[in-house]
């Protein structure tokens, strides 16, 4: 198996190919791909989680998460994401690898709403927690209802 790029080799690639055609041939195999389904329940069976489980600590409306689970929606938003790692009950690490590797921004402590989340992710805090601690600094929640 070829050595893997660094995500700076990748960079560089894109910036010097003439096309993104070549670039992308040069640099396929560097790349995340992910079916969002498979990885979440790939995530349960790992954690020995439940669907049912995962659901109550996400927040998630139940109809919105079985499509999630069952492949039928495929792009979630980033909040979305964020309240599925509730669910999951990821460290603030594993947040910041699963936000990674599903192609969403990971959370930047110089943005106040996720300064909210990273302080809740690291103390233990569960999502109603944080969606409390969101709203008493003038941040939205996390949960919509």
């Amino acid at each position: 198996m070829p050595e893997q790029k660094s995500t700076g080799d990748l960079l560089e690639v894109l910036k010097k190919k003439g096309s993104y055609e070549e670039a992308q041939r040069e640099i396929c195999t560097g790349q995340y791909t992910v079916n969002l389904s498979e990885y979440l329940h790939t995530l349960a069976r790992e954690r020995n989680m439940k669907q049912a489980d995962i659901l109550r600590r996400s927040g998630l409306k139940k109809s919105y998460f079985y499509l999630l689970m069952d492949g039928r929606r495929e792009k979630p938003s980033r909040d979305t994401l964020i309240q599925l790692g509730f669910g999951y009950g990821l460290s603030l690490d594993e947040m910041q690898d699963f936000l990674k590797h599903l192609g969403a921004a990971q959370l930047y402590p110089r943005i106040a709403r996720d300064g909210v989340v990273i302080y809740a992710l690291q103390h233990g805090l569960d999502i109603i927690r944080c969606d409390i601690l969101l709203e008493e600094n003038g941040e939205q929640p996390l949960v919509r209802e």
